[in-house]
This record gives C-alpha cells, sequence and structure tokens, in this order.
C-alpha cells in the first residue's frame, strides 16, 4: 500500500468523456470547448485549502497564520509526452519590467508532481517564514513581489500577488482539467499582515476566476457558522444565478455546537438554503493530525462519519471526501457534455 507521501493525483474525469475530448483535440477543435476549471472558494481558515488537498493528495498552502497568498493554477492534459512544466504568468495589469521577469522564470526538471516535489515548490513560493535567501536562480517568491515576514511587519512588500503559479502536467494517463487553489475572502485586516487594499484585491481576484463561466466552484463554509451570513455563497448565486456549477462543501462538522447538528443536516437533505447541486459534508484533519506525518486523512474520516451521531445516520453519498470526488465527476461530466454542442456550431459556421 502506498504512503501519503507517495500517494498522487487519481482524476476527477469521467473516462468515456475524456476519450471523446481527445477526439476533439486530434481534429484541433479542442480549443473551441471550455473544458472545466475546478475552483475552491471561501473564506480563509473555512478549510478550502484542507478540501482541495484531499481530492488532489497534494499539499495546498495551509497555515495557522495566514494561508494561501496567491492563485495556484494546475493544468492537467492528455499527451503521448510525460512532461511537467511550472511558470508563472503575470498579473495582467503588470508592469512591463515584472511581466518580463515573471516570464522568464520556470522548472522543467520535476519528474513526477508528488505531494514531496508539489510541497517544495510551494515552500519556494510561499517564502513565509526567515529571511529570503536571493540566489542565481531567484527563489519564486522574489519574482512574484512577495514579502517575506520581515517586511510585512515593516509595512513593506505585498502580501498577496495577482501572479499566477502555474503547474501544467502532460501525460498519456491524465486528464483535460484546470484545477485553481485561490486565496480566501477575509472581511477584517491583521497588523503587520493585510490591509485593506489587500481586501479588495483578494476579492477581486476570488471574484474574478467565480464569474468565468468554465469555473465549477466549490464553495466551502465551515459547519459550525451560519450559512446565510456567508460572503462567498452571495458572490456564487451572482457569478451562477441558474446554479449550475455550484457546489456546497462544509467543513469542520466536529465543532458544531450540541444543539445545533440539524441545522445542518437541514442543509444536507435540502430543506434549508437550498443549491441546485447540493451541499457535502466533509471531516478535514485537525492541527494535531496534520503535525503527525503517518496520518491517514481517509481513515480519520471513515471513522468519524461511522462512530459520531448524527453523522453517522446521513446519506453515505453526502459525506466525505471520497465521496466529494465521485460527485465532482458527476459535475464535471454534466459541464463538459454542455459544451459538446458548441463543437457542432464550430463546424457548421466554417462550411
Amino acid at each position: 500500500m502506498k504512503t501519503e507521501e507517495e500517494e498522487t493525483y487519481k482524476g476527477l474525469g469521467d473516462p468515456t468523456l475524456l476519450e471523446k475530448i481527445d477526439k476533439l483535440f486530434a481534429c484541433n477543435v479542442g480549443e473551441h470547448v471550455n473544458l472545466p476549471q475546478l475552483v475552491v472558494v471561501g473564506d480563509q481558515s473555512s478549510g478550502k485549502s484542507s478540501v482541495l488537498e484531499g481530492l488532489m493528495k497534494l499539499p495546498f498552502p495551509r497555515d495557522s497564520g495566514l494561508c494561501t497568498r496567491f492563485a495556484t493554477q494546475i493544468i492537467f492534459r492528455r499527451s503521448s509526452i510525460q512532461n511537467i512544466l511550472v511558470s508563472i504568468i503575470p498579473d495582467g495589469n503588470a508592469t512591463p519590467e515584472h511581466a518580463e521577469k515573471v516570464r522568464a522564470w520556470s522548472t522543467t526538471d520535476l519528474k513526477t508532481l508528488d505531494a514531496s516535489s508539489f510541497a517544495r515548490i510551494m515552500d519556494e513560493v510561499r517564502g513565509m517564514y526567515g529571511e529570503r535567501i536571493i540566489t542565481d536562480t531567484y527563489q519564486v517568491n522574489v519574482i512574484m513581489g512577495l514579502s517575506s515576514q520581515q517586511e510585512r511587519f515593516a509595512n513593506t512588500g505585498s502580501t498577496f500577488s495577482n501572479d499566477v503559479l502555474r503547474l501544467e502536467i502532460s501525460g498519456p494517463d491524465e486528464e483535460h482539467l484546470s484545477v485553481i487553489d485561490v486565496p480566501g475572502i477575509f472581511k477584517n485586516t491583521t497588523s503587520g499582515f493585510t490591509t485593506k487594499a489587500d481586501i479588495a484585491l483578494v476579492r477581486n481576484m476570488v471574484q474574478g476566476y467565480m464569474d468565468n463561466p468554465r469555473s465549477v466552484m466549490l464553495t466551502v463554509i465551515p459547519a459550525n457558522v451560519d450559512v446565510a451570513t456567508q460572503e462567498i455563497l452571495e458572490l456564487a448565486a451572482d457569478a451562477d444565478p441558474e446554479g449550475l456549477r455550484t457546489l456546497g462543501v462544509l467543513t469542520k462538522p466536529d465543532l458544531v455546537d450540541q444543539g445545533a447538528e440539524p441545522r445542518v443536516v437541514d442543509l444536507l437533505a435540502g430543506r434549508a438554503h437550498v443549491i441546485k447541486l447540493g451541499w457535502h459534508l466533509v471531516r478535514n484533519p485537525g492541527q494535531k493530525q496534520l503535525s503527525d506525518p503517518s496520518h491517514d486523512r481517509q481513515s480519520l474520516e471513515n471513522h468519524f462519519f461511522q462512530t459520531q451521531a448524527p453523522w453517522n445516520s446521513l446519506d453515505k453519498s453526502r459525506v466525505g471526501i471520497e465521496a466529494l470526488r465521485i460527485r465532482l465527476q458527476e459535475v464535471l461530466a454534466t459541464h463538459i457534455t454542455r459544451e459538446f454542442p458548441k463543437v457542432g456550431y464550430y463546424f457548421r459556421s466554417r462550411t
């Protein structure tokens, strides 16, 4: 059995649809189909990066002080040649000097994208702790303009970046899908870390991804808060008024106050705050489990949903990260199927 360190991404695509998409790309019309991008959105500390980590088997940025500081895009492509390319996409409003510096950085020395190699990339980019050592190759956080911890306390440098870290993974066993991790939105500043300008920057960044009709959104909300007060649901409703690409994910069921559980059960059963694609409940690892390298997320979660009332009485298709993976496969397949008629239109328009 593979350890968590050896575990790699298992895929979210439907094999039959992937074969059809392969044929479209072979006919050079794949670019005319808006293939989906999965975007996980929510407030800071909602557990969204942990959800994405559980789905992808990769350690996305997660920190008790400040989480994701930039958008990370992982693009999977089916190709006869195995290749991994890591690069940075500059902010569309960047100065020519910054854009040139950002585009000049890339790395192709990765053979596989496993948890260890992904963690090394993210640690290099984040530069969360200590002094930055600038070498001839430069650390990526310097190139993206992200501040070190010392610079943030001195109110210099930038806490967030509109540049995008892009990882493109090609190979015969990959799929046509883009997965994006974005910073969590927030309303209050933190001295030495964030400003009011950062609040607006992050909100605009997240909203831009949500407004994109390609985006299938996982809106992540802690189960121990009132969903009616969550701004992310309002943003999702504005971006997706028909509810065709918004799936709700509830986290932290272990922190729900005793007596408040029926409110969460009603959400999952579709009796409260109804969204078209419904709600799903996951139990992310806590800080204690994360500090233990031998912890097994799936075993921990399975034990919780098998033994803890009232969660052990819920529909099994509505709880757990593996059930969420299956649900996402269905949502993504439906999205792709909606795009197929556009291919016929493309051919008719050229005759």
